[in-house]
């Protein structure tokens, strides 16, 4: 028991540090908070992982409840959720990052006093493919121990994100692009293995071979 939880929650950490690339969320939110200060930053930074946080964790437990709803078996959703973060993760290793900010989006952010709902929680912080990756962590959940343990992990990986904005927040001049560019094709590698997985495992639950 204590080796399945620990397998799922390195799966778990793994797959939603590779889809949210903490160090893809600075860019944009240095240029959305440009004319704020460093404690407004502060204040929308924990704000909209607090929102992030209780998005994710509402579709990790209902998840299957969602598909179940819609008629879509877990297998399917699998298969189709792999394909999509495969998609993501080229993005990443390419170097266009899996967070897509349209320069609406931006131009919204820059002129916003607080960006915290829109568009740092959603779709910066929780995005559709970050919302797909938690309902198929969910769909491998089989107790509700391994559901506990991935909510757990969603609040740490959020925890790591605010940690990060809050040091970019007081720290924003010494950051380059460097360092994004590295972890978002780093983040890519294994966000395609983690993607392929769930391919392969969507088609043996199907029994198509």
């Amino acid at each position: 028991m204590i080796d399945s939880l620990w397998s799922y929650w390195v799966l778990a950490l793994s797959s939603l540090l590779a889809v949210l690339n903490p160090f893809a969320t600075v860019p944009p939110f240095i240029a959305m908070t440009a004319s704020n200060t460093v404690a407004e930053r502060l204040t929308m930074a924990t704000r909209a992982s607090l929102i992030a946080v209780g998005i994710l964790s509402v579709f990790a437990v209902t998840g299957l409840r969602v598909l179940a709803f819609f008629g879509i078996s877990v297998a399917a959703f699998q298969i189709a959720g792999g394909l999509v973060l495969v998609r993501v993760a080229f993005e990443l290793l390419q170097g266009s990052g899996s967070l897509k900010v349209t320069p609406e989006e931006r131009l919204e952010g820059a002129q916003k006093d607080d960006i915290s709902i829109t568009p740092l929680a959603v779709p910066i912080l929780c995005g559709p493919a970050t919302i797909t990756a938690a309902i198929l962590l969910s769909s491998q959940a089989t107790t509700w121990f391994h559901t506990a343990v991935l909510v757990g992990t969603i609040g740490l990986t959020y925890t790591a994100i605010l940690v990060l904005l809050r040091l970019v927040s007081a720290h924003s001049h010494r950051m380059g692009e460097t360092a994004t560019k590295v972890s978002s094709r780093l983040m890519g590698l294994i966000l395609v293995a983690v993607a392929v997985q769930f391919v392969l495992e969507g088609i043996r639950a199907a029994q198509v071979f």
